[in-house]
C-alpha cells in the first residue's frame, strides 16, 4: 500500500506505511531530491524559496508515481532540510519557530536563497544511500527565455510551474 488513508484517523494497529516499507521510502527520498534539485531552477524566475516550492511536490509526485497525499510529506521534508542547513537546527514541523525560520530564509537575497538549496541538494544526494540520478529534465517557464541551459548541474531538475493556491487536483487511479 503506497497510499495514506484519506479522510479519516489511521486504523488501529496499521504500521506507519511511510516508515515500514523500505521501497516507498527510497521513493519518498528520491522524490525529495528531486524537488530540492529543481527548486534552484524555479527560483532563478524571482521566485522565493516558499513561492517555488508551492506546486513542485505534486509534480514530483506525478514523476515518481506516487499518490499527492504524499507531497505535504515531500514539502515538508525539503522545509526541514533547507531550515536546518540554514542554521536553524532540527525544528518541529508544526511549531511557530518553523515559520519564523522560512520567513528569516525569504529575508536573504534571491540568490543567496537559491545557492542555499543548491547546497541542500547537493548534500541531500550525498546521504542517499544509493544514487538518486534518474529523473533527468530541463525546468522551463515561460517567463525566461528557454534557449539557453536552465540547471547545468542539475540531474533532477523536473519541469514544473508553481501551483496557484488551492487544492491540488486529485490524480485519477492513485
Amino acid at each position: 500500500m503506497d497510499t495514506p488513508l484519506s479522510g479519516g484517523p489511521p486504523l488501529p494497529f496499521q504500521p506507519v506505511v511511510w516508515a515500514t516499507d523500505p521501497e516507498l521510502t527510497g521513493r519518498l527520498r528520491r522524490a525529495t531530491q528531486a524537488l530540492l534539485d529543481s527548486l534552484p531552477t524555479v527560483m532563478e524566475d524571482g521566485l522565493p524559496f516558499s513561492d517555488a516550492l508551492h506546486g513542485g511536490a505534486q509534480h514530483v509526485c506525478d514523476a515518481a508515481e506516487l499518490d499527492y497525499a504524499w507531497a505535504s510529506m515531500i514539502e515538508a521534508e525539503t522545509v526541514r532540510a533547507v531550515t536546518r542547513e540554514a542554521g536553524h537546527g532540527e525544528l518541529a514541523l508544526f511549531t511557530p519557530d518553523l515559520s519564523r525560520a522560512v520567513e528569516r530564509i525569504e529575508s536573504l537575497p534571491l540568490g543567496y536563497q537559491r545557492r542555499l538549496v543548491q547546497r541542500v541538494a547537493d548534500r541531500y544526494a550525498n546521504l542517499s544511500p544509493r544514487p538518486l540520478r534518474s529523473v533527468a529534465a530541463t525546468a522551463v517557464s515561460p517567463a525566461r527565455d528557454t534557449t539557453r541551459p536552465r540547471h547545468p548541474a542539475g540531474p533532477n531538475v523536473l519541469p514544473f510551474t508553481p501551483r496557484p493556491q488551492g487544492p491540488p487536483p486529485r490524480s485519477p487511479g492513485r
